[in-house]
């Protein structure tokens, strides 16, 4: 590969990261959340994918862990939905105020599960069709 295309890649994927992190963090005041901050953070990870060779991705992308986290961040989308959805629907109304950062409640937890979830789907997609052209 390109050594400009790899030192790029290591320069720009913490940037992506952080700027999903943020779109995930802050999807309940912004467009996006979940889905769109899991999509960028996924696109970060192809990138890596597609800049670097196999031997140099093989140890840092354990397919393992990467389903237990999305098992991990299903289980906790499941858990905030059914139980603690109900526990505080009262607190999430009341706690709408216009221009408060947190004004969504647990929106955050459930956009950070999503963002798992969204994210270890599309590593592992591309992953799977990139080993698939490496053979």
């Amino acid at each position: 590969m390109d050594t400009i295309i790899k030192e790029t890649t290591k320069i720009v994927f913490p940037f992506i990261l952080i700027y999903g992190l943020y779109i995930a963090l802050h999807g309940h005041l912004t467009p996006g959340g979940g889905f769109a901050a899991g999509a960028i953070i996924g696109s970060a990870f192809a990138l890596l994918v597609i800049s670097f060779e196999k031997k140099d991705l093989e140890h840092k992308l354990i397919i393992h862990k990467l389903i237990d986290i999305k098992s991990v961040s299903g289980l906790l989308m499941l858990l905030v939905l059914s139980k603690l959805g109900y526990h505080f629907r009262d607190a999430l109304i009341e706690s709408q105020t216009i221009f408060r950062l947190w004004s969504g409640g647990f929106t955050a937890m459930m956009n950070i599960a999503g963002m798992l979830m969204v994210a270890t789907a599309i590593i592992l997609i591309i992953y799977s069709l990139e080993k698939e052209a490496w053979r």
